[in-house]
């Protein structure tokens, strides 16, 4: 048996990397991998790691960004996870570690290396995490996104690879996606991804679509019941709180709107989605912002600063792109290649090369 752990928590962008390479390791190792998870009591992380049974190992890690109070308990709670991770890990004994981020991954990496055993490290976004950083110094090789994040880490250990995404999220064709939303194949599909918690900027767009366009939008369980309610007697729209597995959702459009996190973008690539993005402001570093860029930078996206965005103007926007067939493919082509398709098996190659496991 060959026991890996994978350590990311918190966010979704910590969890669906971890979870894309475990996949890739079950597909290249089959019945002889042992994958554990080591997560925060988050609810998302509940959420998303919901099936995984005992194979997740819940960390309470200290913050520190809780005020005063949170700097001056931080000691003792540092202690208390350090002392946790080792237990966990001295239970698994796992061949490698990989970090995804979030602060239960930053006693992994610490622990982790105190023990021996071989850490890498995996950042999605273009700018790194405060977590990420600190587990740099424990990790032997960093895996990065994007090539930009390289600047924010010790030099000569990064290398390229892209952004996983599970190998379980592929296209449905395009007609049949249409069909099963009960949409019309005529006319055009707008895709507005809210998030699981519900970004009320993106969903309030919705309200101002010109009634040409189709909508589907994931506006987020705590905005359901408002932008629900407002939307029900738009012909041709689609409201759904969350979906936990979005393909149908990415397969019937042929625009998406979106903020700029790392796995949204991952996600857009795979699906070869045009983006529209809108990047959450006062994020850790202005992260989405510079993925957002990045993003533009290869030709798939179009960047819209949320404190200056004109829903009219943003609207005439997406008539132009869906009235130019060919705009839209250069787009779609673009961000397609953002980020390699075998992003998730080449960090689970890596991973067992760490690890000294025989694929």
């Amino acid at each position: 048996m060959n026991p890996f752990l994978l350590a990311g928590g918190g966010t979704g962008g910590h969890i669906s990397p971890a979870l894309a390479v475990a996949e890739a390791l079950e597909n290249r190792l089959g019945w002889s991998v042992a994958i554990h998870f080591a997560a925060t009591p988050r609810p998302v992380d509940r959420r998303m790691y919901a099936g995984m049974g005992e194979r997740v190992h819940f960390l309470d890690p200290p913050r520190i960004d809780r005020g005063p109070a949170g700097l001056l308990k931080f000691p003792f709670g540092a202690v208390r996870a350090w002392f946790a991770a080792r237990s966990m890990i001295r239970t698994i004994s796992p061949g490698a570690i990989l970090c995804t981020g979030g602060y239960s991954s930053v006693f992994c990496a610490a622990a982790g290396r105190s023990m021996g055993i071989p850490v890498l490290l995996h950042e999605s976004n273009a700018v790194a995490g405060r977590a990420n950083r600190c587990s740099s110094r424990f990790a032997s090789r960093i895996l990065l996104g994007f090539g930009r994040a390289a600047r924010d880490f010790p030099e000569g250990r990064s290398t390229v690879v892209g952004n996983p995404v599970r190998s379980s999220l592929s296209a449905i064709p395009k007609a049949e996606a249409v069909a099963r939303m009960g949409l019309d194949p005529g006319r055009p599909v707008v895709l507005l991804l809210g998030g699981s918690q519900g970004a009320r900027t993106v969903n309030d767009l919705a309200l101002s679509a010109p009634s040409g366009i189709q909508l589907v939008l994931q506006c987020g369980e705590r905005d359901l019941e408002r932008i629900g309610g407002l939307l029900s007697g738009r012909a041709g729209t689609v409201v759904r709180a969350f979906e936990d597995d979005p393909s149908i959702l990415y397969s019937c459009a042929s625009i998406a709107v979106a903020r700029a996190g790392a796995m949204t973008l991952a996600e857009l690539c795979r699906f070869r989605l045009p983006g529209l993005l809108i990047p959450l402001p006062g994020v850790s570093r202005d992260h989405q912002t510079a993925n957002a860029k990045e993003a533009e930078a290869a030709g798939g996206a179009r960047v819209f600063a949320q404190d200056t965005l004109d829903p009219a103007e943003f609207w005439a926007s997406i008539g132009h792109l869906l009235s130019d067939p060919g705009a839209l493919e250069s787009m779609s082509t673009c961000m397609a290649g953002l980020f390699p398709p075998d992003t998730a098996d080449r960090i689970a190659r890596v991973l067992i090369e760490a690890s000294g496991a025989s694929a």
